[in-house]
């Protein structure tokens, strides 16, 4: 008899999570060698997030799909503000540090950003399907 209890988290609180996970990586990117942390932190949870949507309820699973085009245009306009500083610090000097940092920590940004945008999308996804 298999009566498996398992906790499981709803599209809500997946969303408050990458928020957090995603603050948490932009912050550990600052910090000397957690780089693989926030890589593997921000993989979880965006694993869990997409990959668990079919532990969703309906609702929640079209609320997830409804904030992907919003999170990954966010995430576009993050990438292309990030380019047009490392293509400025080519004329100006001091932005140059700012350059040298995000090449060295693209892959880390890149996906605590994209955590950070899914948690807003959804968040805002389900603050106007409840007050509706």
């Amino acid at each position: 008899m298999n009566t498996e209890n398992r906790a499981r988290m709803s599209y809500r609180q997946m969303a408050i999570l990458a928020l957090v996970v995603g603050t948490i990586g932009i912050a550990f990117q600052f910090l000397p060698d957690f780089g693989l942390l926030t890589f593997m932190l921000t993989i979880a949870v965006l694993g869990g997030l997409i990959g668990g949507s079919g532990s969703y309820e309906q609702r929640d699973r079209q609320q997830l799909e409804q904030s992907y085009q919003k999170a990954f245009g966010g995430l576009l306009l993050a990438v292309m503000a990030a380019y047009a500083l490392i293509e400025l610090s080519r004329w100006f000097l001091f932005v140059g540090n700012a350059a040298a940092f995000l090449n060295a920590h693209w892959p880390g940004l890149i996906l605590s950003v994209m955590c950070l945008a899914l948690g807003i999308a959804g968040l805002q996804k389900a603050k106007t399907s409840s007050s509706a």
